[in-house]
């Protein structure tokens, strides 16, 4: 199997690949209703196909589907089965969690891995405050159910005004249903550098509220990194992308919903796969060429609405 290096010599073998930049929610940090007109764009699952498979001999090993909201694809549990299918054993979801019965059930018989679920309070208000959807009730049943079958991680957004006050609970929460919870610093990336200056919260704010926490090594590549808090006897994660990023061990790309393929999630500027689709061997050598040049440190900031390139 080809392995596949940026300029750094960082081994590249994780895909992050948005398959819609729609979502039913519209929560504050990613998206307002005047940014979510319909994209005709979308890639098609055959487009899906073949960048998934060149991803593959590239040397991908670990696949995260994100959005928008993937489950919104009618085609979904078909772009999860024709990635296990060519041998990519590592396949991992990220969705809102508002999801009916049948795909739950669906979810339940797949061979995802992983399913992260955002769940950034568990207060009913609030969380009408942050998503613009009455949608907490539906979303803890989903976790519920889920569980049992699947791994499941909460991503928490950390909001100073939202859930600062919250976190004990939070932590009581996956500890009570026996599931991984990542605290995540608020990016500057969209509509989120709107709220950042006010709202921003880093992982020390929270650490500090501690009185005895530890970090756990992990030989995993990982954005998130676990502390073992021993006032709840649990391990928490957190990703702290602004007050101690991770881009020196970063092994990631991304591709939007609409083909383009970024190095980083602040990058600017991709790569339009659309315009190789057709002739694999170009596809993979442009691929690799433009995997050379990902930056060793990102950018401060970005305007790019984080649903467009996938959060």
């Amino acid at each position: 199997m080809m392995k596949m290096f940026d300029g750094f010599s960082r081994k590249i073998n994780y895909l992050r690949l948005s398959v819609t930049d729609r979502c039913n929610f519209f929560c504050m940090y990613c998206r307002t209703k005047d940014l979510c007109s319909e994209s005709s764009s979308q890639l098609s699952e055959e487009e899906i196909f073949r960048i998934i498979s060149a991803f593959k001999k590239l040397g991908i090993q670990k696949l995260r589907i994100t959005g928008g909201e993937p489950f919104l694809r009618d085609d979904i549990f078909g772009i999860i089965e024709f990635a296990n299918k060519i041998g990519i054993e590592n396949i991992n979801i990220t969705t809102n969690g508002w999801l009916d019965t049948e795909k739950i059930k669906k979810i339940i018989k797949s061979p995802l891995k992983s399913i992260n679920i955002s769940l950034d309070t568990l207060d009913r208000e609030k969380y009408k405050f942050v998503t613009g959807i009455d949608g907490l009730d539906k979303v803890l049943e989903t976790i519920e159910e889920l569980k049992e079958h699947k791994k499941v991680k909460i991503n928490t957004v950390l909001i100073r005004s939202v859930n600062l006050d919250e976190i004990k609970d939070l932590i009581s929460f996956a500890k009570k249903n026996n599931i991984i919870i990542r605290f995540i610093e608020l990016m500057p990336i969209g509509v989120a550098n709107q709220i950042f200056k006010d709202e921003f919260v880093s992982k020390d704010d929270v650490i500090k509220r501690f009185k005895r926490i530890k970090e756990i090594g992990t030989v995993e590549v990982s954005a998130a990194k676990y502390y073992y808090i021993e006032d709840f006897d649990y391990t928490v994660g957190f990703i702290s992308s602004v007050s101690d990023h991770f881009c020196k061990t970063c092994n990631k790309v991304r591709v939007s919903s609409t083909g383009m393929l970024y190095n980083c999630l602040f990058d600017k500027t991709g790569l339009r796969l659309r315009d190789f689709l057709n002739d694999e061997a170009l596809l993979l050598r442009k691929i690799e060429d433009f995997v050379k040049k990902k930056k060793l440190i990102r950018s401060l900031e970005s305007d790019m609405p984080m649903f467009r390139i996938g959060g």
